[in-house]
């Protein structure tokens, strides 16, 4: 990658995760846009210098972090010093910070139905055209200059770059994403006039740090151009819609939204709404994940294959084939909310268990019943599948053997299916001392996810820094070198709400 491409790539990803646009405008684009292409299937933009609550934002929560100053003033050394000790000609604060405007962008256009790399550019703002031609020539002493349309196009001396600066931006990225900018601001047509750009963009919301769009239609229409198209089968249904996703900060860390389409919700289901069952898994859980309806996301995905493998019905008497189980009654039926937890500060103590509820315990005690006889059948090795040892009993079996620390149950009880690795673990399956929707830590990561968000996973940071230590990784000079920048953080959640026809999803990592 060209240096001066690298150093843009850089500047504008720590834009991304530590500044803010504060858009009074938010449900318009920059001018950048009047020189992406129209039909772009992936477009983003951000603001280089936040602004009011977004600015203060960001301040406060990298203050939490190693070093001092404001977020602009540490990128800004950042920079100098991965310049200086590069072979960069170039000087932030001298060659680049004095002609840097107030927004980038980035696009990615003309997907080839052959798998040619399609044409991308970066787009940043410049306050003086003569400076930023100035900077691209001493970074660049071998690149060959060029007439295109009317502008100096400069082909740069690593894989296949260019650069050219056109109606007050730099544009830098591969020769075919640079020309099709230049294409476009000589008349062609924009992505700024794109109506599905349009009414996606609409729905961005109104306080944010920048947003990405993805035309996944423009994606489709792309693909089943080509030989393979046909290998899409159902697939192509899912997305049906673009999806706009856009960011913002407050003094809890940083947040994604975007809106789902109802295509392609069930087909990606760690996007859709969550499951109080989240609420009732164990306090000390630093992995949670709930989502609603098991059976109808396996019932979406067996019809998605079945265009592939000749029907449903081929599904259905492969699983009768092997398990004896009817697909219908036996699986998809009975299936309802399911959760997952993980707990455990030392690979010692590290246990967990998934939980399935159930409508029908007569079916799910043969899939029950099945599956443990196929772990019987084909297992192995020197597992041993014996009678259930879980506290408090029910219906199942306890796997064990000498490679494996405990002992793994899968068994029903009181509605609930559960496959737990540990004692513990089966334990508070059913009946936790504490619960995680009334723990702290959880509680802060859900308000600071706001909007109403039903949660549907949470990572907890410091449980995870504990087990990486209790597993050899203290002892990493790396390890040791990080961990100041990884201890302020909080945890990762993410949730869905129903926003009309769709489901807006959010994405939110805090910091403590």
């Amino acid at each position: 990658m060209p240096r001066l491409l690298l150093t843009l790539a850089a500047l504008t990803t720590s834009i991304v995760l530590a500044a803010g646009c504060g858009n009074d405008e938010a449900s318009t684009s920059s001018d950048a846009a009047a020189l992406a292409p129209a039909g772009s299937f992936l477009y983003a933009e951000a603001t280089l210098r936040p602004e009011g609550d977004q600015k203060a934002a960001i301040d406060n929560l990298v203050s939490k972090f190693p070093g001092e100053g404001s977020a602009g003033e540490r990128i800004r050394r950042l920079l100098d010093t991965a310049m200086s000790e590069s072979d960069s000609k170039l000087s932030y604060a001298d060659d680049i910070e004095p002609w840097l405007g107030d927004e980038a962008a980035f696009f990615v256009s003309g997907l080839s139905p052959s798998g040619e790399e399609p044409d991308a550019a970066a787009m940043v703002a410049t306050e003086d055209e003569d400076a930023s031609v100035a900077a691209i020539e001493k970074d660049e002493e071998d690149a060959k200059k060029s007439d295109y349309k009317g502008h100096a196009l400069y082909l740069l001396s690593e894989d296949d770059g260019a650069a050219a600066v056109v109606d007050g931006w730099v544009l830098l990225g591969n020769a075919g994403g640079v020309k099709a900018a230049i294409d476009t601001a000589e008349g062609g047509e924009a992505i700024e006039g794109d109506e599905r750009f349009k009414s996606t963009l609409e729905d961005a919301a109104d306080d944010r740090l920048g947003f990405m769009y993805v035309d996944l239609p423009g994606v489709i229409e792309q693909v089943e151009k080509s030989p393979d198209a046909a290998a899409l089968g159902q697939f192509r249904d899912l997305f049906k819609e673009p999806v706009l996703v856009t960011a913002d900060a407050d003094d809890n860390g940083v947040r994604f939204e975007g809106t789902v389409p109802v295509s392609a919700l069930a087909g990606l289901p760690f996007v859709a709404e969550g499951s109080a069952i989240v609420d009732e898994l164990p306090a000390d859980s630093w992995l949670a994940m709930a989502q609603p309806d098991l059976g109808k996301t396996i019932d979406v995905y067996v019809n998605l294959l079945a265009g592939t493998v000749g029907g449903r019905d081929v599904i259905a008497q492969q699983l009768k084939a092997a398990t004896g189980l009817d697909l219908e009654e036996d699986v998809v039926s009975w299936m309802g909310d399911w959760g997952v937890f993980v707990r455990g500060a030392s690979v010692a103590d590290l246990n967990g268990a998934l939980i399935l509820e159930t409508s029908d315990e007569a079916a799910s005690g043969r899939f029950i019943d099945a599956m443990v006889k196929l772990i019987r059948d084909t297992g192995g090795g020197d597992v041993s599948v014996g009678a259930l040892r879980a506290p408090g009993g029910g219906q199942g079996a306890t796997l064990t053997g000498p490679d494996v620390p405990q002992p793994v149950h899968f068994f029903q009880r009181d509605g609930k299916v559960v496959l737990a690795f540990g004692d513990a673990a089966a334990r508070d399956a059913f009946d936790p001392a504490e619960r995680l929707g009334d723990s702290a830590g959880f509680t802060e990561a859900k308000e600071a996810l706001g909007g109403d968000y039903a949660v549907s996973f949470y990572v907890a940071m410091g449980p995870i820094l504990d087990l990486a230590e209790s597993a050899g990784a203290g002892a990493s000079a790396e390890f040791q070198e990080a961990l100041p920048y990884l201890e302020p953080l909080g945890a990762l959640v993410g949730g869905a709400r129903k926003d009309g026809d769709d489901v807006r999803s959010a994405f939110g990592l805090t910091v403590k």
